[in-house]
Formats: structure tokens, sequence, C-alpha cells
């Protein structure tokens, strides 16, 4: 059978089984409506405090935003708007109207959050809109400015306004299990077939690996969470994960667990003779890996490592020139080595402008944010993530107990996702985005938290 056809196949074959548990999200809200106030499916609660059935428009919102997750999962169906545009512009569009679903279809889209929150939103909006519009790449960098807002607003606001309460993050986080345990199925089947994690799902390792960790915040919470069936469960899926990450000769990915097993030894949800008991091997396992990886990859003179670490002095010189808006979403910057005089040792300026002429990005999130969009719009997307992981921080001292997901389900996989973007730039892809933006979304807002829990 040609590649393309069994491809489609097992997607199909894929959407399918996700799809009918998409289905089942659905009917979960519908019978919601015909339970008993009393037990702890979701039921939407008004102002005064009596209690309504989930609406036909609220459903329709429910319906987009698991259809956007699937496909944020999968990048299937995959379908191209505007030809010549490398932009994930179906994925972009797909976050945008399940943000306006929400919005438009949910009761109490203004009671998700604090008007100080929806105007950094807008603002931070506007900044890579203006970016676009001001660089050299107008019409490129516009769109994928639409894309970056697109998914990281709907996901954020998305999670908010829809995945307000326990049991509807209850309900996600198993929704999750199952596109996690896709992923990592079809990365390995992949790996069998073709020898390559991504054959089936992307045409790059590196967000896969990033998709996984985001994800992990559903084994987590069930591992969290306590219980044999929950243990195992989550226990597996991250070990099918990291087969994962071996298969696919990530470093990186491979690395990043084991901070996030010090993280939580440090915050106490593992004694420490367990941590020393998933140290030890997992210790063996990196030893082994790096021993038998490509020389070449470790070696100061590979791309990713010239290219990495000389793009530290060299965004800096850019954003220098252009501070207030930057040079617009991977605008070319071949122009800007003029004048540049190469700092890391181990690479020559034409070498390093040949990689920059087909890279473009400084695979680096905050590097292209300070590159492409400016200080001030780095700065304030830095200032609102330090403000909600603080916050995420503060709750894991006094967890509430009514909250299905456990606060540390959240903060290790946004931990890893931020140790990620060091060397991806993640947040510029929309199926990364979003789920990044969802998972700090979830983190309890102390308004809306007070009027859910009461």
């Amino acid at each position: 059978m040609p590649r393309d056809t069994f491809l489609f196949s097992v997607s199909y074959e894929n959407m399918c089984y996700v799809s009918l548990a998409c289905r089942q999200q659905v009917l979960f809200f519908d019978k919601e409506s015909n339970l008993d106030t009393s037990m702890t499916q979701e039921i939407v609660t008004s102002d005064s405090g009596s209690h309504e059935p989930v609406s036909t428009g609220e459903k329709f919102a429910i319906l987009l935003f698991a259809i956007t997750c699937i496909q944020a999962a999968f990048l299937q169906p995959e379908i191209t708007i505007v030809y010549g545009e490398r932009a994930k512009l179906f994925t972009g569009l797909l976050c945008a109207l399940s943000l306006v679903a929400s919005v438009l279809f949910v009761r109490r889209p203004l009671k998700c959050g604090s008007l100080l929150e929806i105007g950094i939103s807008v603002l931070l909006g506007v900044m890579i809109l203006l970016s676009g519009l001001m660089s050299s790449t107008a019409f490129s960098s516009s769109l994928r400015g639409l894309v970056v807002i697109a998914s990281a607003a709907g996901g954020f606001w998305c999670a908010r306004i829809l995945l307000h309460s326990s049991s509807r993050q209850a309900l996600f986080t198993k929704f999750c299990l199952v596109l996690l345990a896709a992923i990592v199925l079809l990365a390995i089947l992949g790996q069998i077939i073709a020898g390559d994690i991504v054959y089936f799902l992307d045409v790059n390792k590196h967000p896969i690996a990033c998709r996984i960790l985001l994800l992990w915040f559903a084994p987590l919470a069930l591992i969290l969470r306590g219980g044999k069936t929950n243990t195992i469960v989550g226990v597996s899926l991250l070990c099918l994960s990291y087969v994962v990450f071996l298969a696919g000769n990530l470093r990186s990915a491979v690395l990043i667990p084991i901070v996030l097993g010090i993280m939580a030894a440090l915050f106490r949800a593992i004694k420490p003779r367990h941590l020393v008991a998933i140290l030890v091997p997992l210790s063996l396992i990196v030893g082994t890996f790096f021993h038998f990886l490509p020389k070449e990859k470790i070696e100061l003179e590979y791309e990713p490592a010239y290219y990495r670490a000389e793009n530290y002095p060299f965004s800096w010189h850019i954003a220098k020139k252009n501070p207030i808006l930057g040079i617009g979403l991977r605008s070319p910057r071949d122009g800007y080595l003029e004048d540049y005089e190469i700092k890391y040792p181990y690479v020559t300026k034409e070498k390093f402008q040949e990689s920059v002429s087909f890279i473009v990005t400084s695979e680096n999130v905050f590097l292209n944010f300070m590159v492409d969009l400016g200080f001030p719009f780095l700065i304030l997307y830095v200032a609102c993530l330090v403000v909600l992981l603080i916050r995420l921080i503060r709750s894991l001292r006094k967890p509430d107990p009514r909250s299905y997901l456990p606060p540390l389900a959240l903060l290790l996989p946004i931990t890893a996702g931020l140790l990620d973007f060091q060397i991806l730039d993640g947040l510029l892809h929309p199926h990364i985005s979003w789920y990044f933006h969802i998972l700090l979304g979830m983190i309890a807002y102390p308004a809306l938290e007070q009027k859910t829990m009461d």
C-alpha cells in the first residue's frame, strides 16, 4: 500500500476513535442537565446561585473545542488555506472559532477572568498585529500573528470558560489521556514502520515531543490523585512517552523528566527514596542513550549547537535595532549579519548565514518574541507568565481538595514546556501554543474558583 494511502487510512481510523471520545464528551454535558444538582456532574450556576442546564450553544462550543483539541493533537485533517504559506492557518482558524463560540454561546464568559486579564490579552494581540503590519513581510507576518493570537488567546480563554469546574476538568483529563495514548502509539508505530516517529504525526520531532510533555498533565493528575489503577495507567503512559523520546533521539526531551522528578521531590509529591529509585535507572538509561547517540549530534560544530548558542548575541543585536515592535514574525534576518561579528568559535559567518536563511527563527521562544515582536511584548508576556506561575505555586501549599487537578499536575508540564521552549519556537506552532495556554487557563482564578466551589 502506498505511504500516502496508508497514512490517510491510519489517520482516519485514529480520528474515528478519538471522535467517539469527543462525542462522549458532548453526551456527558447533555446528560448533566438531567442530573440532580447534588451530584458531582457539572451544572452551570447562574448569578443568583440557581442551577441551569447546559445550553445547546454551549454544547456546540464544547464540541468545537474538542474538535480543535483533536486537530491540534494529530494535525489531521491538515487543510491548506493560503497556498505557499507555511503557517498552520487551519489550526489557527479552529482555535479562533472555538474562542468565538465560547464567548458567544456560554452564559458567563466575562466571569472567567478579571478585566485586567482581558485587557492584557487584547493589548498583546494588538502588539502582534502592529508588529506584523510594520514588518517587511507584512502579509506573511500578519497571518502568523493571527495564528499566534488565536491559539494563545483561544487556549487560555476556552479553558477559563469551558473548564471552570472539577467535573469538566476530570472529563478533559480523561479526554487528553486518550489523545496522549493515540499520539504515543502512532509515534511508536511510525518508528516501527518507517524508522521515524514523525511518520504519522508531523514533519519535525520536537513539536511531537513538546505536545507529549504538555499532555503529561493528564497521567500526572491520575498519579497524584492516587489509587492503584490511576497509578498504573499514568505510569504506563509516562514510560511509553519516554520510549518515544528515546526512539526519536530527542536529547532535551530525554533530560527534562529528570528535572521534573527533582521538582516533584522538592514539592514533596514523592519521597526521597522513591526519587532515588526513579533517578538511578533513569540515569543509566540516559547515559546509555548519549553513549550510542551519533557523535555528530554532540559535537560543538553540530548545527543545532552552534545555531542556538550564536542566536543569543545575534538576537540581541537585532532586537536593539527594533526594540518596540520587532521585525515581525519570521521576517528574514540575513541583512542584520552585515555589521555583526560571530561570537561562537566553532562556526564561520558564512555557515551561520546559511543556517539563518534556512531556519529564520532563533529556535527559542523568548528570543523570538524579543526579536520579532519587541521588548514591550516580551516583558508583558513574561510578566503574565510569572504572575500565573506564582499563583499556581501558592496553590501547592494549600490545594483545594474539591478541585480535580492537583496543582503540581499543571506545574510540571508547564515547566517542561518552558524548558523545551529554550530550543524550540513552540509558541509559534498553534498546536503547541493551544495546549500550553489551556494549561495556563486551568490555573485557578481566585474569584472564579470561589464562585465555582460555592
